[in-house]
């Protein structure tokens, strides 16, 4: 007879909201175990932790835990059928997602700024793999694998509208980006021109604010460019900020890595600065 297995997941969190990990960290997940078990592995967990107020496990039915993640999957068709790309144009895969309400928030970012091209079209894919398709859902035959894609998000105990506001201004970089030292005059192309630890570099910010979408557009000294499509939305009574890194083609997976692990430096800076003010 079949017998319910569970798990024990948790960790830290950003805020009691409990709903995102705190800003470079992942959560646990423990088991499977049969009921007792899972108690016994619970209450462990939690009186280590009780001095922590955004730290918490939960315990989980199997079928709770089954691994689920989520992808923004689209860019622009040759028609509208959705079948087939346009010539030359690539299919556009963001993710993973943990979680649906962060995949539609940055699949309605998406779509917002390419309403006004009817070919232009994006869906959100449940454990999506690489080339998979489906005829009239939006998706198309990857020639090859996506570029690797990692989402980062932060949530923030201020109100959407500041942090949006905060973000859009380049002025404010330097207080929160670790790697932005000053920046300096607007040029006639948008794009603001700032002074990084390793040099001269550029900085083009767009947004909506009815929407929360926020881009940007980083050139480095070294010439590489960082396109990130990002958005501000409400998110456990305050902001949470959601963006996706496409690591440039000729950039290897470490110093990807390492350039993620300094992301994570500056939302963590970022939250600080924004809940400070």
């Amino acid at each position: 007879m079949f017998s319910q297995r569970y798990y024990v997941v948790g960790g830290e969190y950003a805020d009691t909201s409990f709903t995102i990990p705190a800003s470079g960290t992942q959560l646990e997940v423990r088991g499977p175990f049969n009921e007792r078990e899972a108690k016994v592995c619970w209450r462990e967990l939690t009186s280590k932790t009780v001095d922590h107020a955004t730290v918490r496990y939960f315990l989980k039915a199997e079928d709770e835990v089954a691994s689920r993640s989520y992808w923004v999957v689209g860019g622009e068709y040759a028609d509208s059928s959705f079948t087939k790309l346009q010539p030359g144009k690539e299919l556009e895969v963001y993710g993973p997602f943990g979680k649906w309400e962060e995949a539609l928030g940055f699949w309605r970012g998406m779509t917002s700024k390419s309403v006004d091209d009817a070919l232009a079209r994006y869906d959100i894919r449940e454990n999506y793999q690489a080339g998979e398709g489906r005829a009239g859902q939006g998706s198309g035959k990857l020639a090859r694998p996506p570029h690797l894609t990692i989402t980062k998000s932060i949530a923030m105990a201020c109100e959407p509208k500041k942090a949006f506001d905060f973000l859009m201004e380049a002025r404010n970089w330097p207080r929160w980006a670790v790697q932005i030292v000053t920046t300096g005059s607007l040029r006639k192309d948008g794009a603001w021109d700032v002074a990084t630890v390793r040099g001269p570099g550029s900085l083009k910010l767009t947004g909506n604010a009815a929407s929360g979408v926020f881009d940007y557009l980083f050139t480095d000294v070294d010439g590489t460019v960082w396109a990130v499509p990002g958005r501000v939305v409400p998110g456990g009574g305050g902001a949470v900020y959601v963006l996706t890194f496409t690591k440039p083609a000729d950039m290897g997976e470490a110093q990807f890595s390492q350039s993620m692990r300094k992301v994570d430096d500056d939302l963590a800076s970022l939250k600080r600065t924004l809940e400070g003010a």
